[in-house]
């Protein structure tokens, strides 16, 4: 009897440890639409591979930015003008810098990614491209950035000085080495995000990702 009931604790451990497997998978596996009403602060939001924007969302105050830019890129407001603040301390450091990508619509996202994944395949788009709904662009607070002396941006000055400072100015490097299965995305030294100066400062010292700020204050 002793041997019988043992074996059937060890058939429902097995079970049980099968049971919290498969729904820690499905947790990970789930993409939450955001409800932007329900946001308290904008620059806060939290867009990843868990969260969602709808297709048609787009950012009320976009605005054109109009230093450090070469081409016809936009952001939120606030962000713009942080970025521009950035630009000028940058410009007198002797440094030069400019945008490669700003806000992506919906329907951008979408163009962009499908053509990433025809040509290099889902592997590679899984680690660095987002899914339409899922890319930080879309919320007109995230920039990708480019030194006009350097080829490759972590190799530049621009980048250094843009990883030593850019919190000052409310921005953090939002996919850091290391961190990938917290953000779900490989290293992007040029991807910049605006989280405000107090969340972003706070996030620099004490190296963590935007996904643990948010677990800590704003879940």
């Amino acid at each position: 009897m002793k041997k019988l009931r043992k074996r059937k604790v060890k058939i429902l451990f097995v079970i049980l440890t099968v049971l919290l497997i498969v729904c820690s998978l499905r947790r990970e596996n789930t993409t939450y639409n955001i409800n932007t009403q329900n946001v308290i602060n904008y620059k806060y939001i939290l867009v990843n591979k868990g969260n969602k924007l709808n297709n048609d969302f787009i950012p009320e105050n976009l605005v054109k930015v109009k230093r450090c830019s070469l081409g016809n890129f936009y952001l939120e407001e606030e962000a713009a003008y942080a970025y521009e603040s950035m630009c000028v301390d940058l410009i007198n450091k002797g440094l030069n810098i400019s945008i490669t990508s700003a806000y992506r619509s919906y329907d951008e996202q979408k163009e962009l990614y499908n053509t990433y994944l025809k040509l290099y395949g889902k592997s590679y788009v899984d680690k660095y491209v987002a899914i339409p709904g899922c890319s930080e662009h879309q919320t007109g607070l995230a920039v990708d950035l480019e030194s006009l002396e350097y080829d490759i941006f972590k190799n530049s000055q621009e980048y250094l000085w843009v990883k030593e400072n850019s919190y000052k100015y409310g921005f953090i490097i939002r996919y850091q080495k290391g961190r990938e299965k917290i953000t779900g995305y490989s290293a992007e030294e040029w991807h910049i995000r605006y989280v405000g100066k107090k969340t972003a400062e706070y996030i620099y010292k004490n190296n963590i990702t935007f996904e643990e700020y948010y677990d800590l204050f704003l879940k």
